[in-house]
């Protein structure tokens, strides 16, 4: 059952699911065919760390004067070898703007949270197309994403945080849990652990 899902995460992100500001390229195409065919394999399989889902963040948490809502279209994986291949869609939302980011993931790193094993993943890539001005191309983003499969409840993400390449690899390398959240899927999943399927 979470192959299907996998699968169809995939196809969203390489087919548009949703407005973007840029269309993937021949090269993110290629990308996803890569990770098509990791995500098949069984000996020596790769983690994965994948989602499609939505936060909302109330507005009195950061200030904003609307609810943040929040919505991550990610997949990564990282193969035996220790490469990280990936890809994602965010678009974040508050205080009457939106603003999207797209790119390639660049790391991942996975740790237990709320009792779980190797449950949460931290995620980051390059920012190679966005719409908010504040942000340039080339600059990098990333967020954690927590799997809460057999609690009986929610998924949960933190929101994206920004900077340069060393602060993003130095966020996958931590383990430091979330400083602000994290905060509970409203709609969607989030799968961390191996590609094969639980069911």
């Amino acid at each position: 059952m979470r192959k299907a899902w996998m699968a169809g995460l995939l196809w969203m992100l390489g087919c548009g699911g949703g407005a973007q500001p840029a269309a993937p390229s021949a090269s993110s195409s290629s990308e996803l065919s890569t990770l098509r065919a990791q995500l098949g394999t069984g000996a020596g399989r790769p983690e994965v760390a994948a989602g499609d889902d939505t936060i909302v963040v109330p507005a009195s948490v950061f200030g904003t004067t609307t609810d943040i809502v929040a919505r991550f279209l990610f997949v990564a994986v990282r193969g035996v070898s220790g490469r990280v291949h990936g890809l994602y869609r965010v678009t974040e939302a508050a205080d009457g703007s939106t603003f999207h980011y797209s790119g390639r993931l660049t790391c991942v790193g996975t740790y237990d949270f709320n009792g779980r094993t190797g449950n949460r993943a931290k995620v980051g890539g390059r920012i190679d197309a966005t719409d908010d001005s504040s942000i340039a191309v080339g600059s990098f983003i990333w967020w954690q994403a927590i799997d809460n499969r057999g609690l009986h409840r929610p998924d949960q993400s933190t929101l994206a945080g920004f900077g340069d390449e060393a602060a993003n690899e130095a966020f996958c390398a931590s383990s430091n849990p979330p400083r602000f959240g994290p905060f509970d899927v409203v709609r969607g999943n989030i799968l961390v652990g191996p590609g094969e399927d639980d069911d």
